[in-house]
């Protein structure tokens, strides 16, 4: 992928512009209602930063996490609103530290979740229709190429994503952006399924393709 991608839209109210590879950075949502436009993610391309500050009128940011590739533009764009969890505050030193699930009153609805993840601490997820923006709260913890989740964190985060009522789920970097939530789900169910007594830990290695993404089951 390269940084100069064009918006991809996904309805009337719903674009993102596509995670790039050189330089790294993720997806970032553009979710048009009748108040503001809200962003999820600022990604770190310069072409996010230029589409961020292009847009006219009130705008909130959503940070999924933490992640240079997230949060990087922030330093080149304005918003009205910016709104994170504490532990990205730890990085962005900046923004609303939203402690519990939060809904926006807006058309269309904007609802931010909390999403227990092995990724990252403190990772939201922004809910907008039928669509659910979920960064990449879903993923496992990397750490010098091994790809590992937390059991408990997995199950904790399996019966988040079982409660959201939409039929998509949207995760950045990976190569369909757009899934089926039964899709996603199955996938994290039968990572949870290889989990044993005795181990905290599930290592997922074999279900990662060499560029990252995950491999058909």
């Amino acid at each position: 992928m390269i940084a100069c991608m064009a918006l991809v839209k996904i309805n009337d109210n719903i674009s993102y512009l596509p995670a790039s590879r050189k330089p790294f950075s993720c997806d970032v949502v553009f979710i048009k209602t009748n108040k503001a436009t809200w962003i999820f993610d600022a990604g770190m391309s310069q072409t996010a930063a230029d589409e961020i500050n292009k847009i006219e009128g009130p705008k909130n940011i959503v940070i999924s996490h933490f992640h240079p590739d997230h949060i990087f533009n922030l330093a080149k764009v304005s918003c009205n609103n910016l709104y994170v969890t504490k532990y990205t505050k730890r990085y962005t030193f900046k923004g609303t530290v939203l402690e519990n699930n939060t809904l926006f009153d807006e058309d269309p609805e904007i609802k931010i979740i909390h999403l227990p993840s092995s990724h990252a601490k403190g990772c939201l997820c922004l809910i907008c229709g039928d669509y659910a923006f979920m960064g990449d709260g879903t993923y496992a913890k990397e750490k010098l190429g091994n790809h590992t989740y937390n059991a408990q964190l997995l199950k904790e985060m399996i019966d988040v994503m079982e409660n959201i009522p939409c039929p998509y789920f949207c995760l950045s970097h990976d190569r369909n952006f757009v899934q089926n939530k039964s899709t996603v789900l199955q996938l994290y169910k039968d990572i949870y399924a290889r989990r044993t007594p005795d181990n905290p830990v599930i290592s997922v290695e074999d279900f990662f393709n060499s560029d990252g993404s995950v491999k058909e089951l």
